[in-house]
């Protein structure tokens, strides 16, 4: 059950964002770029819920490296989405608003 709870996170959160790209123009770029931070916490949310649900529990408990794993891909996510979907989004993000 929550694997499915977290796949429809993941598939709201690509659908609200494809959305969103789609009709980019007819919102302000403030308003984006906050509804897109909403939309990639609600990914990262599905994502490491995923691999959390997905790994055994006795598996977590002896695993020292997996607070580490998961802080690297959210790490990783956050520089995709501030390097490469921010500025799809919002060229001019990189410059300032």
């Amino acid at each position: 059950m929550a694997r499915r709870l977290y796949s429809i996170c993941i598939v709201i959160a690509i659908l609200l964002g494809i959305y969103l790209n789609i009709f980019k123009q007819t919102h302000s770029t403030l308003f984006i770029i906050i509804i897109a931070t909403l939309l990639f916490f609600l990914l990262s949310l599905g994502v490491h819920g995923l691999i959390a649900h997905t790994i055994k529990p006795s598996l977590k408990d002896s695993l020292v490296a997996y607070p580490l794993l998961m802080g690297a891909i959210w790490a990783i996510m956050l520089l995709i989405f501030i390097f490469f979907i921010i500025p799809l989004f919002c060229p001019h993000f990189v410059y300032g608003l």
